[in-house]
């Protein structure tokens, strides 16, 4: 019996290990397109991201972004605006282009899921927020055609950094 519950502490000791060394997230949300439409001008151009909770400005995060789209959508890349809208309204604003295509222009990057392809990428590495609250992150279309058809959802995921060093703020 005691060496069974040794056992069970021992286990029980590993799987806390692993759960604590994964990334910690601390905001995901994805927006789906319901016409697979995301347009540049007008009201649909916009892509808000609400009442992301930071909770430290100690801590560095990585901003993560993905698209799920058709492979009949009609760009090889998007660019997007990537905006950072903090609780006291201060607001920091960045160009950001996602290839959707490998370098030779032939082949889809990403995850094919179905008929659908799943791409994910980091857009801030290591980053600091500068308070603690709620932020707004808008990501505007900044494509060159007047509609990007053919994606279906745009996700956003915040994590906290996996550092084994300390950075100097």
């Amino acid at each position: 019996m005691r060496k069974t519950i040794n056992y069970l502490i021992i286990a029980l000791f590993f799987c806390l290990a692993f759960v604590s060394c994964g990334k910690k997230q601390v905001y995901e949300k994805t927006v789906i397109f319901p016409n697979q439409t995301w347009e540049r001008i007008e009201n649909g151009k916009d892509v808000k991201f609400e009442k992301i909770n930071i909770k430290s400005k100690e801590d560095a995060y990585d901003i993560n972004i993905s698209f799920r789209h058709k492979p009949t959508i009609n760009v090889d890349e998007i660019s997007f605006i990537l905006r950072i809208i903090s609780p006291s309204g201060m607001k920091k604003e960045s160009i950001h282009t996602l290839k959707l295509k490998d370098r030779e222009g032939k082949k889809y990057i990403g995850k094919v899921l179905g008929e659908e392809i799943d791409i994910k990428e980091p857009i801030k590495q290591y980053f600091f927020f500068p308070e603690v609250g709620e932020y707004t992150i808008v990501i505007s279309n900044y494509c060159k055609k007047y509609e990007v058809s053919g994606l279906s959802d745009i996700g956003m995921e915040i994590v906290k950094s996996d550092l084994d060093y300390e950075i100097e703020k």
